[in-house]
């Protein structure tokens, strides 16, 4: 499949699973704050802020799959910045709401708001099958770890219907209260992780593929010998750096032609891959003082 097609497809699918998720989401803040439940409201925020890497992600895969040679591949650095600051927007509300509303007494979420979190870890948890799919279609890793990350939700969902089954069966409000919490705790592990993740993108730091650089060492060797290839993060997506000594007796018109063929190669070996950047230096032959280039 080609790697345009790859990620607009990527896009369009995050985006239908942002849409769904929000509209659960938009349902679930509504009745939480009805029904006074701390629960199912902290359950919506962490909604929310699922939806909004959901969009963010889904912009950056669909620019990337419409690039073209005058296209500014910095701007995906952009799309690091945006998830991190969508994330900290959501956590900052939800911290003001445990803040201003945790409270060990009161009246217990109703037992029927227990169908609201089963069916929205019903619906998450085909979300997780539909991702997991579609990875085995599209092999992009951004598909696989929100899959990934559905699975999880799945089980908090789950896991809080389970606390307000015993917050009213046995009258014990804490256990809400714990599962606020550690529905807090892992929002807050997520956003420690999309923060790393987003700082190597904002920062270019080095991507480490052993068997990406071997294959594009490969795509060089047409070109000539290969000195320095790094792969570099932009955002989400890899920028690749590669220096190659070529020999001084090669023409103009011939090294422009294999290094043009160099970067359409190496720009499919990876749907990821927005920019390929190939500097020459010219290769010497052994000489009295042994140089190499």
């Amino acid at each position: 499949m080609n790697p345009s097609v790859r990620l607009w497809l990527a896009s369009l699918y995050l985006f239908v699973m942002g849409t769904i998720s929000l509209a659960y989401t938009m349902v679930e803040l509504l009745l939480g704050v009805m029904y006074g439940s701390l629960l199912v409201t902290s359950d919506a925020f962490h909604g929310f802020m699922d939806s909004a890497i959901a969009y963010v992600s889904g912009f950056g895969l669909y620019y990337a799959s419409r690039r073209g040679r005058s296209f500014p591949w910095e701007i995906y650095r952009l799309e690091s910045l945006l998830t991190l600051l969508s994330a900290f927007a959501v956590l900052g509300f939800y911290t003001y709401l445990l803040a201003t509303s945790v409270r060990l007494s009161g009246e217990p979420t109703p037992l029927w708001m227990t169908t609201l979190l089963l069916a929205g870890g019903g619906l998450t948890y085909l979300m997780y099958l539909w991702e997991r799919h579609n990875y085995n279609t599209l092999r992009l890793e951004i598909i696989k770890a929100d899959a990934l990350h559905a699975k999880i939700d799945t089980a908090l969902s789950a896991a809080s219907a389970a606390a307000v089954v015993v917050s009213n069966l046995l009258h014990l409000t804490v256990a809400e209260v714990a599962a606020v919490f550690v529905i807090y705790g892992y929002v807050l592990y997520e956003l420690v992780k999309l923060s790393k993740e987003a700082m190597y993108g904002i920062l270019g730091a080095l991507y480490k593929d052993p068997d990406l650089e071997e294959k594009i060492k490969e795509g060089l060797a047409e070109l000539g010998r290969p000195v320095i290839v790094k792969i570099r993060r932009a955002g989400s997506f890899l920028v690749v750096y590669a220096l190659v000594a070529v020999s001084p007796d090669m023409t103009v018109g011939r090294l422009h032609a294999l290094r043009t063929r160099a970067i359409r190669a190496i720009s499919k070996m990876h749907p990821l891959i927005v920019h390929v950047d190939i500097k020459i230096v010219p290769k010497y032959k052994r000489g009295r003082e042994g140089r190499h280039a």
